[in-house]
């Protein structure tokens, strides 16, 4: 292995989310080329939804609790920590885990769930977004030993996403205020990171199905930042992000007749062909916004 991450803990459970395995499964194949090219083995289990930490939790919040702790379970049973591909699912996931910490009253309630289905919950189970594994457990200067092919000259932005580090007291990771891991681990892999004024902006993703004007107007400064920013790339760490931010080209054309055409590539995706992947091998062919143009004039195949 031509790397030396900072952990010893080289088997985690895969927590992909219902978004990337049933709409985006490509980008899953991207973070199983980049953990294994670093020397870890990614278990599959039988997670189930999350669930959602917003539309669930406010609908049910004790089916929120059960069956996030029936994920946990899962996890704790299997003896390895879960790494997570979405923002969401480690709100989730993090949270409940919180939550039944402090509240004895849903854990009574939770756990007597789960014994009816065979389940025993202690509250162990680590979990830890996949940005987090890479910049924490792994380091920078590992991820930097494996680029064989740098991003030099790609000018790449970043969106990170409102639940990737909020709430703080649950998530505890990265400056939830000013985030700058996977600007980092960007910079790591040789692209040049643009900063735009909207970073902090919502995707609006939750926005555009009750409101699909007051997304698009949003949208529309997010979009606009960005292309004042000079970035080629939008990368981001958030399948519903990546979703939002691609199909929300479309919108602009027909809400406003503004045309946007930067490609949306998640951190791993980059991360691969950084590794020494070509675009096929992770099915860069899949996206909306089509990238293979751009990453040719920089020597990508």
């Amino acid at each position: 292995m031509a790397s030396d991450p900072k952990t010893d803990i080289k088997d985690y459970d895969l927590f992909a989310g219902c978004t990337i395995q049933n709409r985006i499964p490509f980008l899953e194949k991207s973070a199983r080329f980049v953990f294994e090219k670093l020397g870890f083995t990614l278990h599959d289990n039988s997670f189930g939804c999350c669930p959602d930490p917003v539309g669930v939790q406010s609908t049910d919040y004790q089916t929120w609790l059960t069956l996030g702790a029936r994920n946990l379970a899962l996890s704790e049973k299997s003896n390895h920590p879960i790494v997570s591909l979405c923002n969401g699912c480690t709100e989730t996931l993090k949270a409940v885990n919180y939550e039944l910490k402090h509240k004895k009253e849903d854990l009574e309630i939770v756990k007597k769930r789960l014994e009816s289905v065979g389940k025993t919950y202690s509250g162990t189970a680590q979990v830890k977004h996949f940005i987090e594994l890479l910049h924490e457990d792994i380091g920078l200067e590992a991820i930097k030993a494996l680029v064989v092919k740098p991003l030099t000259g790609l000018k790449i932005t970043t969106h990170v996403g409102c639940h990737y580090s909020r709430p703080s007291e649950m998530m505890q990771v990265d400056d939830a205020m000013n985030p700058r891991f996977p600007a980092e681990i960007l910079e790591a892999l040789g692209a040049t990171h643009i900063d735009h004024e909207e970073a902090d902006l919502c995707c609006t993703s939750a926005l555009a199905r009750n409101d699909e004007d007051a997304s698009n107007n949003l949208m529309k400064k997010k979009y606009q930042s960005i292309i004042d920013s000079g970035a080629q790339i939008i990368a981001v760490n958030c399948p519903s992000c990546y979703q939002q931010l691609e199909v929300g080209q479309r919108s602009m054309k027909k809400a406003f007749e503004m045309i946007v055409k930067i490609p949306v590539l998640y951190v791993t995706e980059l991360m691969a062909l950084a590794f020494g992947a070509s675009m096929n091998d992770i099915g860069l062919k899949y996206h909306q916004v089509k990238p293979n143009k751009l990453l040719k004039e920089f020597g990508f195949e």
